[in-house]
């Protein structure tokens, strides 16, 4: 396992377009479902486990292929997925989850600085490119204004 810190968000977050409460503990309970796609177990479990502690609900695929298979059950509110993956890419699932749930919001993740890559992603519709080794703070603030992002076009289209 990967050596990681983990911050105690729980008591920041904000809950756009999902269900929250508090816990019998006292802390909020986020029912945001997280897809994490990465080939690597190590840092899909230290990303579950960060934004598990962050009170998400998670789930993860060691591919796109694996990934598609979960969406085609359930329609995840944000995937984060990493962009270089034996198969199939993170931009070819961006481009496959478009087709078949066109607003989920998609956080890329690159252990390379393939700024090309991002931008072409980020055309595609990702919300953002992030550089491992991955910021939890800056991860999760990118997944609730995914969130919000998507929760006020919605109000919106009304």
């Amino acid at each position: 396992m990967v050596p990681f810190l983990l911050i105690d968000l729980t008591e920041t977050l904000r809950c756009y377009g999902a269900w929250c409460g508090k816990s019998e503990e006292g802390g909020v309970v986020n029912r945001t479902r997280i897809l994490v796609v990465d080939d690597e177990p190590d840092v899909r479990e230290m990303l579950s486990l960060a934004l598990a502690q962050a009170g998400y609900e998670v789930d993860e695929a060691a591919d796109g292929f694996a990934a598609l298979a979960k969406v085609s059950r359930y329609r995840p509110d944000v995937v984060v997925t990493d962009l270089r993956m034996p198969g199939m890419t993170g931009v070819d699932l961006l481009q496959r989850l478009r087709r078949i749930h066109g607003d989920v919001p998609v956080i890329l993740q690159t252990g390379l600085e393939t700024w090309d890559l991002c931008t072409a992603a980020e055309a595609y519709g990702a919300v953002t490119c992030l550089v491992k080794p991955i910021d939890v703070e800056d991860l999760v603030w990118n997944i609730e204004m995914a969130l919000a992002t998507r929760q006020n076009l919605e109000a919106a289209a009304i």
